[in-house]
């Protein structure tokens, strides 16, 4: 299980299972990373630098199913 430590706001951060997540949306908020339990969080990263510190520089679509 790959894990990935992400900036949720100015003082907190969360540690994020790559494998658990189902689809990542971008909107009003920041960027919405949608997990397999139904739980989500809101990242202010925009969405091409998180897929990057997500799944390093690999292309986004290798990691579709």
């Amino acid at each position: 299980m790959p894990f990935v430590t992400l900036e949720h706001d100015e003082h907190h951060a969360v540690v994020v299972n790559t494998d658990q997540i189902t689809y990542i949306r971008q909107d009003n908020y920041g960027t919405a990373l949608h997990f397999q339990s139904g739980e989500h969080i809101i990242c202010p990263m925009d969405l091409d630098a998180l897929l990057e510190r997500l799944f390093g520089k690999e292309a986004p679509e290798t990691r579709l199913k």
